[in-house]
């Protein structure tokens, strides 16, 4: 029956378990019609519980009202206090410590910067865990990515659909749900992904997965699953190993980065906020999930293959790197040219035994 009328939680950014002691102190503070919550911190990194309820607040998705005070707000701090005390830390550290910025720790697979700029919509759709963002588009061609879990409310199965007939390549419908069995989960596929066009299917056959690409291939006789061979059952979608993660991982960050792809699902940016560097990998920080974050990183390690090639007639380092790779290309021009003028004309050998001709 205890009910609270104010409560106020300081540099809740840096307490442990926050989320969970939030889960639980807040019935107490809504049981009251007059109660009150103030939270106030310094930025932490991104993906902590202070950095959801602020987000929130400024998206005005809450009850919460955004309040800040700058540096500059404080007697007696100007500009050269500024540079005084950069010159003691550093600029990452005053711009976390006194520029309001969620700057992260660092090992974010994705810059923090990038990753506050990522905006979530509404679905114009939603029902069994499904969120429909644009609905099928004629002529469009459409990838899937599905990530499978065991279905007893730990991880989640997922799946993210995208359109790769537009630039930036744009998310277009989700799914995600833990308590789905996988033997159910090929039906759920062929339900909503067909209508994008038969879309291409691609299951990461781990485990679970393995179960759920032959039974959307064979059973239910989905019309086109990535299949990348016919001799072994595991030909049927991806193993995820570490080479794939680290393609996909890298080519991710430059998607994002250079905005070429348009990520607008909230639990797809909600855990890239917390999927972490771990010793040579990336993997969601403790305590919180990174399945939909794998659908884009099988997505990603995806259109660096010929298969994506073939399918959207278009290469990946056309749409990423078109100007770097001309200035790598200038800049490897040799100052001479090798040809067929006679060696009596200006010429030299270098150390490597070649001839080159003056141009």
């Amino acid at each position: 029956g205890l009910s609270i009328n104010l409560l106020y939680l300081d540099e809740f950014a840096f307490v442990e378990n926050a989320e969970e002691f939030y889960t639980s102190t807040y019935p107490v503070v809504t049981s009251g019609k007059e109660s009150k919550v103030i939270i106030t911190s310094t930025a932490n990194g991104v993906g902590n519980m202070f950095y959801k309820i602020y987000e929130s607040a400024v998206q005005e998705q809450s009850e919460y009202k955004n309040f800040l005070i700058n540096w500059f707000d404080v007697p007696g701090r100007d500009e050269e206090w500024k540079k005084q005390t950069i010159a003691n830390t550093s600029e990452t550290q005053f711009e976390q410590e006194y520029g309001n910025s969620f700057l992260g720790t660092g090992n974010t697979l994705i810059n923090s910067n990038v990753l506050l700029g990522l905006r979530s919509i509404d679905p114009d759709w939603n029902r069994d865990n499904i969120n429909i963002y644009t609905r099928p588009i004629e002529g469009h061609a459409y990838v899937c990515t599905v990530d499978v879990s065991k279905g007893r409310g730990m991880d989640y199965s997922t799946f993210s659909v995208f359109d790769v007939s537009v630039q930036p390549f744009k998310q277009v419908a989700t799914f995600r749900d833990n308590m789905l069995s996988p033997m159910l989960l090929p039906d759920m596929i062929s339900k909503y992904v067909k209508p994008y066009n038969e879309a291409l299917v691609i299951v990461e056959n781990n485990a679970e997965g393995g179960m759920v690409a032959t039974q959307l291939h064979y059973d239910i006789e989905y019309p086109n699953v990535f299949v990348q061979g016919m001799t072994k059952q595991e030909d049927i979608g991806v193993t995820m190993n570490r080479k794939i993660k680290r393609v996909g991982c890298s080519t991710l960050k430059e998607l994002l980065e250079e905005n070429r792809l348009e990520l607008i699902d909230r639990a797809t940016i909600t855990e890239l906020l917390t999927f972490v560097n771990k010793g040579n990998s990336y993997e969601a920080a403790k305590g919180y999930h990174d399945d939909m974050v794998m659908n884009c990183v099988l997505f990603a390690w995806f259109v660096t293959t010929e298969f994506f090639y073939h399918l959207t007639d278009s290469q990946v380092k056309d749409l990423l790197y078109s100007e770097q790779q001309k200035m790598i290309e200038d800049d490897m021009l040799p100052a001479g040219v090798f040809g067929t003028t006679p060696a009596e004309e200006v010429s030299f050998v270098d150390k490597e035994g070649d001839r080159w001709f003056q141009t």
